[in-house]
């Protein structure tokens, strides 16, 4: 009874590493053919959001010190925490940056 258990068992294991790997190769052969050649697309783009939402945030700052839209200081406003944010994200990425 325990040989036949076992090989039960190992029969089993053997399906399931097949379907395993068989797995693996679809996944790599969709990233291949689907996900790889639109990857500087997906960069871009999310370039782009981000770049809009740190444009929007630097905007809503301007707008909270009463800065009306439009005006001289609202342009000195936004260049302002553009630079500071900058230097910020900058000083950041020295902290982080293994070289």
């Amino acid at each position: 009874m325990p040989t036949r258990f076992w090989d039960i068992a190992r029969r089993i294991h053997h399906n399931v590493e097949i379907a395993l790997y068989a797995i693996l190769f679809a996944l790599a052969i969709f990233l291949t053919i689907f996900v790889l050649p639109r990857m500087p697309e997906i960069q871009t783009h999310n370039a782009i959001v981000r770049v809009q939402e740190i444009s929007a945030e630097n905007a809503g700052l301007c707008e909270k010190l009463s800065i009306k839209r439009g005006s001289d200081g609202y342009n000195r406003c936004l260049l302002h925490v553009g630079d500071f944010r900058g230097k910020v994200e900058r000083r950041a990425y020295d902290e982080v940056s293994p070289w």
